[in-house]
């Protein structure tokens, strides 16, 4: 399940979004757990526990209220426009896509 969030991002600005809590404690992500980053067509898609190496994917650390830095080299991929949170449920991960 697909689950939008109010939750905007707009690259070439500060590059840091809050990650809800309640899909925080769902997906058992806490202050300092490593999460993988990694940018697929127009997405950048946000996972823990990540297995599989994923190519291109950068590592970062969450803080402890819940806000993420993407990195540099994958904003710089973004078009700029302005971007929403989504959450996949399915696959316990987060995914900022463009707003249409």
């Amino acid at each position: 399940m697909i689950v939008e969030t109010d939750k905007y991002y707009m690259p070439g600005k500060n590059r840091v979004i809050l990650l809800p809590a309640v899909w925080r404690e769902e997906f058992n992500i806490t202050e300092n757990d490593l999460l993988t980053v990694c940018k697929k067509d127009d997405l950048i898609i946000i996972q823990a526990n990540t297995i599989n190496e994923v190519k291109g994917a950068k590592y970062i650390k969450i803080n402890k209220k819940g806000v993420i830095t993407i990195p540099k080299s994958i904003d710089e991929q973004l078009d700029i426009r302005l971007h929403q949170l989504f959450i996949n449920s399915k696959y316990c991960s987060f995914f900022i896509a463009p707003v249409k």
